[in-house]
């Protein structure tokens, strides 16, 4: 009798763990943007980036790209920070949307940060420093220089300055960094910001 009440319950168990696999699969595959809202909220941003991945595959917007970037760096995963990043910097609308983020994150922000939080400052400067976290040092100097091309001047927290504050101790790449930011002319309101910069890097 004992043996037949054990056998049912092994078999009611086997019968619920395989139901929550295939739960898990479905919705996987069928939900990936809620997964990664899942692994998100766990703070388990490597699983989150995955499925956000998952979701940019079915949908190819932009905003799914982005999702995939903007956890792979808080997930500090180097690899998919430069993959996906590369990905999204490529895209026609990146500059459209960095705008659009900036905008909608800044209104969250304390009144003396909302200038000098920028998207997309904020995308190319971690590919350049994952780029040389990665050994890819001509690949983050390229990275960073191609950045400034759409920029005005020297701003605040740009991708030259990202890697200027990440690799001011490599003497030979901060030398390099150095000639880089003296080929830019700051506008008068970010005189003191340069000077800082060439400051770190001397």
């Amino acid at each position: 009798m004992n043996n037949i009440i054990v056998k049912t319950a092994l078999k009611t168990l086997l019968a619920l763990i395989i139901a929550a696999i295939l739960a898990f699969g479905v919705a996987s595959l069928g939900f990936p943007a809620q997964m990664a809202t899942l692994f998100e909220n766990m703070r388990a941003y490597n699983f989150a980036a995955g499925y956000a991945s998952l979701a940019y595959n079915y949908s190819g917007r932009t905003e799914d790209l982005a999702r995939c970037v903007d956890d792979s760096i808080l997930a500090e995963d180097h690899t998919n920070i430069i993959n996906y990043g590369g990905e999204l910097v490529a895209r026609d609308d990146f500059s459209e949307y960095a705008a659009e983020r900036t905008a909608s994150e800044r209104e969250n922000l304390p009144e003396g940060l909302k200038d000098k939080y920028d998207y997309y400052n904020v995308i190319y400067g971690n590919i350049a420093r994952a780029k040389y976290e990665s050994g890819d040092k001509d690949g983050a100097l390229a990275t960073a220089k191609e950045s400034m091309e759409q920029l005005s001047g020297f701003p605040v927290n740009n991708a030259l300055a990202a890697l200027a504050v990440t690799a001011h101790s490599d003497k030979p790449f901060a030398e390099e960094l150095y000639n880089a930011v003296r080929e830019i002319t700051p506008t008068s309101d970010q005189l003191a910001y340069y000077s800082e910069v060439i400051a770190i890097l001397t």
